[in-house]
């Protein structure tokens, strides 16, 4: 096992890996970087952009410095936890840990976990390049939003979107996120995969949790209890 430190800047989570800032994005299918990136004393190619993703866009849309894009064509590789009230990631081997148990599925290794949204259990990606949670246009009919924001995807770019609350149910414990509006070119791509949600880094707001693509299942502790813990 191999601990790294992380901050989380705009939403985003940046983990020092070899002393190299990057970018920790369950979203993105490949990695990208200018070297190739070593964890846990493997070393892995990367591509030097997907979809015209490089370190210095990524860079310029999260107004941090960042040396690359850990993506699942790596993470598949381990068992990644992430403990919020130590701001740590750990690569393993070993089974997830946690109390609430979560199956989950893929999209080229992209997690989809399953919740419940305005009493409807949802598939959902679970995507740490998004620190902002979206759902489709029709599961925010009638709600009003509290705010406006800006955000970005290599797919659509910038992007501005309303925002609402909604209590969400994850594994029997109900919280409340924050969801914008899927644009056009995402509720496309989600809806060929039979997904109707993403769950960005607000997650960790709630849970610490651990996560193997390999053996399809994701375990959540209540930050509270987590940092109890500690």
């Amino acid at each position: 096992m191999q601990s790294y430190t992380y901050q989380v800047i705009h939403g985003h989570i940046i983990v020092m890996v070899e002393g190299d800032p990057c970018l920790l994005d369950t979203g993105s299918p490949f990695s990208v970087g200018y070297a190739p990136i070593s964890i846990a004393g493997r070393e892995f190619a990367v591509h030097d952009n997907y979809m015209d993703v490089c370190p210095a866009y990524l860079a310029e849309h999260i107004g941090t410095a960042v040396e690359g894009l850990i993506g699942t064509d790596i993470l598949t590789n381990f068992t990644i936890c992430i403990r919020p009230p130590e701001q740590l990631i750990e690569f393993s081997g070993h089974s997830p840990e946690g109390e609430i148990l979560l199956p989950l599925q893929s999209f080229m290794n992209v997690p989809i976990l399953p919740i419940k949204v305005n009493g409807q259990i949802v598939r959902a990606f679970f995507d740490t390049g998004a620190p902002l949670s979206y759902l489709l246009p029709e599961q925010l009919a009638g709600l009003d939003p509290y705010a406006r924001q800006e955000d970005f995807y290599p797919l659509p770019g910038n992007f501005l979107t309303d925002v609402y609350f909604l209590a969400v149910c994850i594994g029997g414990e109900e919280r409340e996120f924050r969801f914008g509006e899927l644009p056009v070119e995402l509720q496309m791509m989600l809806e060929a995969e039979q997904v109707q949600a993403i769950i960005g880094t607000e997650l960790l707001n709630h849970f610490g949790l651990c996560f193997s693509m390999s053996d399809r299942v994701m375990r959540l502790d209540s930050v509270g209890r987590l940092a109890a813990a500690y």
